[in-house]
């Protein structure tokens, strides 16, 4: 049950494809391209705004620990809540302190999303930055991040829909530049411990003048054995998309609007260079330096690294990690499980192939919809985990670099509470920080000033990013060796 639960909650966005646009610009033009929006301008922007954060989406199951981790841990920051039940949100007002003066200023109530377009640019249009945390967002997404680029809000969001990023792409990516406005998905558990993670293990491979020739990601959770049914169902909705050949059109628009992804495709590997690492197939793999047994791991984490790593070599042909001209690197995301605990393989191959089966098919997916917590075997629950249960959780990720041989190697380790609802608000709380520093005048360290992206190409090369989420309880610690007195799972 403990290793099934990772590999299925991020079942929906294994196939993530990024950087879509509704419309071709010429290409000398995308590889130079100048957001009409300076960093000046988001400061007068912010200047004018009351509210710092906009938690739309609170009343749920991951927005109401969102709302109570800024409220709790930064006070400082002025907070507001949106979503369709007054009453709802009044309720979770309440239980972080707000009193009713306070509600009357920062409740929105929006019924409807879809129709009520105009009420929720209003809602947006005093806020300098929108946490979206509404799923599933392939249903429910895309009307938010409108109104966001329409209020000339940054967005957040927790997504890991593989659609969604597409969609989402082919809509506001192109208006999101041209406003100023930054949209950055998978702020959470998915993707940014590893994609930050592998960020900095590059980075401190290049503090020595030596090129990353591979990425290897290996998740491992400890005490975590639920999560709530929501995640399940937007894997479902995600696999079948990718399963009907949804994504594969997905891909084939990349390619047709965005062709500086073509120009900017990196040279191929040195022969010389270590073949490292070594992803295992279909059955476990064996970590020795952990003493982990290892499977992939089909989340988004693989697709997001490296649609970042495309996305900075088409902004910026000249970055000194991911330029144009660098080769990319191999790259393996597993997740980490007991070497002797063969059940628990056995499981996540059980549970696993019976879920891949089931939701190639429209018939399946309706089964998958209807029983969660049968088809994973008790992990998935309507209720989720207990306040307890969360508290018991940990999770910790292993990142290596490695040089073109095999005595170069950099390895960072990052570390926090419970992913799914106690780290993810952390993480993008985080994100928000920056995002509100970007509106300093000597804030801005982020990669980009607008458009839709992935954490690992916005955050990858700030400072600021990682101290934040250090101060919050998720460590990134660069490290010699993984030498855990115990063991990691």
């Amino acid at each position: 049950r403990l290793a099934c639960m990772p590999l299925l909650a991020c079942s929906c966005c294994f196939c993530l494809s990024l950087l879509l646009s509704n419309r071709v610009t010429p290409l000398c033009s995308l590889l130079n391209i100048k957001n009409t929006m300076s960093v000046a301008s988001r400061k007068e922007r912010y200047s004018t705004r009351e509210i710092d954060i906009i938690v739309h989406g609170a009343t749920g199951f991951t927005g109401k620990r969102v709302l109570t981790h800024v409220a709790k841990h930064h006070p400082e920051l002025n907070v507001a809540v949106c979503g369709r039940s007054l009453e709802k949100l009044t309720a979770v007002a309440n239980a972080v302190g707000w009193d009713e003066s306070k509600c009357k200023s920062s409740v929105f109530v929006v019924s409807d999303i879809v129709n009520e377009n105009a009420k929720l640019v209003d809602a947006f249009s005093n806020a300098k930055v929108v946490i979206a945390c509404a799923g599933p967002y392939r249903q429910c997404g895309l009307p938010v991040l409108k109104a966001a680029v329409e209020a000339r809000a940054d967005y957040l969001d927790l997504c890991g829909e593989p659609q969604f990023f597409d969609d989402a792409l082919l809509s506001f990516d192109r208006e999101a530049r041209a406003a100023g406005v930054l949209a950055c998905h998978a702020a959470a558990f998915d993707c940014v411990p590893a994609e930050l993670g592998a960020a900095l293990a590059e980075r401190e491979l290049l503090k020595n003048n030596t090129s990353c020739a591979g990425v290897e990601v290996i998740h491992t959770m400890q005490n975590i054995s639920r999560a709530n049914a929501t995640t399940w169902h937007a894997a479902v909705d995600g696999f079948h998309a990718a399963a009907s050949g949804e994504l594969v059109k997905s891909r084939q628009k990349v390619t047709e609007n965005y062709p500086e992804f073509k120009a900017t495709k990196p040279p191929s590997r040195p022969k010389e260079w270590e073949k490292a690492p070594v992803s295992p197939g279909l059955l476990p793999g064996h970590n020795e330096e952990l003493g982990l047994r290892t499977m992939k791991f089909v989340g988004a984490d693989a697709s997001a690294i490296r649609s970042s790593w495309r996305y900075l070599r088409s902004r910026k042909p000249d970055h000194p990690r991911k330029g144009a001209r660098i080769p990319e690197p191999r790259l393996s995301v597993l997740i980490g499980m007991d070497a002797k605990d063969s059940m628990s393989a056995l499981k996540v191959m059980g549970y696993g192939a019976t879920f891949s089966l089931l939701a190639r098919y429209k018939w399946g997916c309706n089964m998958l919809h209807a029983n969660p917590e049968g088809f994973s075997g008790g992990v998935f629950t309507t209720g989720g985990p207990t306040q307890e249960e969360l508290e018991k959780g940990r999770f910790t990720t292993y990142v290596t670099a490695f040089g073109p041989s095999s005595d170069l190697r950099a390895r960072v380790k990052v570390s926090g509470p419970e992913p799914g609802y106690i780290a993810t608000p952390i993480l993008i709380v985080s994100l928000a920080l920056t995002i509100l520093d970007a509106g300093k005048a000597d804030g801005n360290d982020l990669s980009f000033e607008s458009g839709v992206t992935l954490p690992g190409a916005l955050f990858g090369d700030s400072e600021k990013v990682y101290d934040y989420m250090r101060n919050g309880g998720v460590n990134f610690d660069v490290v010699d060796d993984f030498d855990d007195l115990q063991s990691p799972v």
